[in-house]
């Protein structure tokens, strides 16, 4: 038998916490769905080619700049990962330079560069 003066818990309570327990970790699994829901919607908005709206598209404000041998580490890090083969990260997305000016300039010489998937953003 329980006591609940000595504050051992009830079914009832535990059956309570359990149900509070999963609640939760359902709506953690929504708003994680969601949050990547958000990021692809992002993703697509910066492929939109801006210029018919009179801005600048970011990829190709950034699409002059190129990895240097002494920057970009991680890029060449990753590259010459496996024996010169490149790890799954360089095999499997591109490296590439993106504005994250507002408004986009027409050139920006000093881009965030990151990895996307590939075919990511406007090529020129």
């Amino acid at each position: 038998p329980w006591d609940a003066a000595a504050g051992d818990k009830s079914t009832k309570e535990r059956r309570t916490e359990a149900r509070e327990r999963e609640s939760e970790t359902r709506q953690r699994r929504t708003m994680a769905k969601d949050l990547w829901k958000d990021a692809e919607h992002q993703l697509k908005e910066l492929d939109m080619d801006l210029e018919d709206e009179g801005g600048n598209n970011p990829w190709d404000a950034a699409a002059g700049q190129e990895v240097t041998e002494d920057a970009h580490w991680e890029f060449w890090m990753r590259k010459n990962a496996n024996e010169g083969k490149g790890d799954a990260v360089f095999n499997g997305l591109e490296y590439k330079p993106v504005s994250t000016m507002m408004p986009v300039p027409e050139n920006d010489e000093n881009p965030y560069w990151g990895w996307f998937k590939k075919g990511t953003g406007v090529t020129k």
